[in-house]
């Protein structure tokens, strides 16, 4: 599989020749998967964006996991977060990718952060590049599938400039409203999300700058 544009973010150049080495392992296969997890406001989207712009969206689909919330009415029933998998329909998301790497389309749900509550679904059309992202990227129900994985690991200065851009300029909190959202889940983040960047293929560093510095790569990558 071949870019058909320039890298779309330059100063994150370094991050695209380690993607093009770790996939080019893979050379004939049909469908290959990308997974991209780390904290709320590490950047996962736009990494992911920015790979379906590097390989163009004839090629490439992303995936957000976030679709696969349960409404924030249930979760604030249940008492949990949207890190813990209880919050996540993770075996229909699981169905999905397993049915996109087949070149199956599927009609996946929608999550909207606005109002916390599941839209009608999408279809979704396979495509040979599958970016998958979200915090549950590596949580055990999907960790296997992957070809290759990538964790963002953000400074907490990161996650909040980030959660303030996104979650009060995007999803409609106040500043007080997004700032009290993230204390809130620091909690369920070391226990659930922190402990998957051990089956991560590549970590970055992430700055507040959002700059991508690679911290581990596995061996056979380098």
């Amino acid at each position: 599989m071949k870019p058909t544009q320039p890298i779309p973010d330059e100063k994150n150049k370094r991050a695209f020749q380690i993607l093009e080495k770790a996939l080019s392992k893979y050379k004939g296969e049909e469908h290959l998967l990308i997974g991209i997890t780390g904290a709320g406001g590490a950047g996962k989207t736009t990494f992911a964006n920015n790979i379906v712009s590097y390989f163009g969206s004839e090629q490439a689909l992303t995936i957000d996991l976030d679709d696969y919330l349960i409404s924030r009415e249930k979760r604030g029933k249940l008492e949990i977060t949207g890190y813990n998998p209880q919050a996540n329909n993770l075996s229909l998301a699981r169905e999905h990718v397993e049915a996109l790497l087949i070149g199956k389309n599927i009609s996946k749900p929608r999550y909207d952060h606005s109002t916390g509550k599941i839209l009608n679904d999408k279809q979704i059309t396979a495509k040979p590049l599958i970016i998958v992202e979200g915090v549950t990227t590596l949580y055990d129900e999907l960790k296997e599938l992957h070809h290759t994985s990538f964790f963002l690991d953000a400074q907490e200065e990161t996650q909040i400039k980030s959660r303030i851009q996104r979650d009060v300029n995007k999803r409609g909190y106040t500043l007080e409203e997004a700032l009290s959202l993230f204390e809130a889940v620091k909690p369920d983040y070391e226990r659930f999300i922190a402990p998957t960047k051990q089956y991560a293929a590549i970590v970055f560093s992430v700055t507040p700058d959002y700059v991508m510095h690679p911290i581990h790569i596995n061996e056979e990558l380098q």
